[in-house]
């Protein structure tokens, strides 16, 4: 169920008692992503909200999207979010294309290019198509976060997804905002979840293993019932 691009995209909770489960940065670690997707038992029933990242600094950035695009095809429902690295490779391919290989290697994605040097067509609409958001009932889904200081947030697509640190201190338009972008202690995201703040991020940083035992994890958390699944980064470590 990859929605056409739009800056924002309203989805209504599921009606056959379906889950709602958010995912965010997995940067090209595509083992830990399907092995936390085996310990969550994902179902056709639920809705899976991808926030953006999928790609960089973990080696398996093609089968990343691969299988986020085999999971749609397989009539599961998938709902992915732009995140700033795939921002930033259609900006290269707009602006800059001589660029772009430079880009990717210095990223661990050259993979994501055919023989002859231009991004895979599938990956390229992929990206292409991503929203910058999803309204829910009761909750935004964003990657980085919004921009509180103009009159309409929900216009500001460069903060959704580039601003750091993003923090409420009561709900935007009566919902909270679930986020990624900013590798967070496991121990501040599960604080954040038991005090049912108003902005939570998701990221635990997947591919930071490098910063310690508080770090290296892909979390899914359920929107409904507060579970928090965790999976330890099972891919190559990646040098930064």
């Amino acid at each position: 169920m990859i929605p056409p691009k739009s800056v924002g995209v309203k989805v209504k909770p599921p009606n056959n008692g379906g889950r709602r489960l958010v995912i965010t940065d997995i940067h090209g670690c595509a083992n830990t992503f399907k092995k936390l997707l085996e310990k969550v038992e994902l179902k056709h029933s639920d809705q899976l909200f991808l926030l953006g990242d999928f790609i960089n600094r973990g080696p398996r950035s093609k089968e990343v999207i691969d299988h986020v695009l085999q999971l749609d095809a397989d009539g599961y429902h998938v709902y992915p979010l732009m995140g700033n690295h795939e921002e930033t490779v259609l900006h290269i391919i707009r602006e800059k294309p001589e660029e772009l290989r430079m880009l990717l290697k210095s990223r661990n994605s050259l993979c994501l290019l055919n023989k002859d040097k231009r991004i895979r067509k599938r990956f390229f609409r992929f990206m292409r198509n991503l929203p910058y958001y999803y309204e829910l009932d009761n909750f935004y889904l964003v990657h980085a976060g919004f921009n509180l200081k103009i009159e309409n947030p929900l216009t500001d697509i460069h903060s959704m997804a580039w601003v750091r640190n993003f923090s409420l201190t009561e709900p935007f338009n009566e919902r909270t905002v679930y986020f990624g972008h900013t590798p967070t202690k496991l121990s501040k995201i599960k604080a954040a979840i038991e005090s049912n703040a108003s902005s939570i991020c998701l990221d635990n940083g997947c591919s930071h293993t490098y910063l310690g035992k508080e770090y290296g994890r892909l979390l899914c958390f359920d929107l409904d019932s507060k579970q928090l699944f965790k999976q330890k980064n099972i891919d190559l470590p990646i040098e930064m």
